[in-house]
């Protein structure tokens, strides 16, 4: 699954408002009708991120690497209209962040 916090656009510190906020934002932007897959992936990285107990159960259990969606949504986000700063994305391919 790709990165939550890079889907709903919030940090990795962020409280459970802040989440909430964030995904009320997305589906705004996104609505199923719209845009179907994008809706998706925001529900399941609401539900991944809802509550301070399963932000902590995924910061403890889930041990998967980033994919390469992961890297390129972190060297330029959704929504960004500049191109990706080619150290930045050298440093997150090496695993660096």
């Amino acid at each position: 699954m790709r990165d939550p916090y890079l889907i709903l656009g919030v940090s990795d510190d962020a409280d459970d408002a802040a989440i909430e906020a964030a995904y009320l934002e997305g589906i705004k932007r996104c609505p199923p009708e719209r845009d179907a897959e994008r809706f998706q992936a925001l529900r399941l990285a609401y539900e991944a991120l809802r509550t301070r107990r399963d932000r902590l159960a995924r910061e403890l259990f889930d041990a998967s690497p980033p994919g390469p969606a992961d890297i390129l949504d972190r060297a330029a986000p959704i929504g960004s209209t500049c191109r990706p700063d080619p150290a930045l994305f050298a440093a997150l391919l090496r695993g660096d962040d």
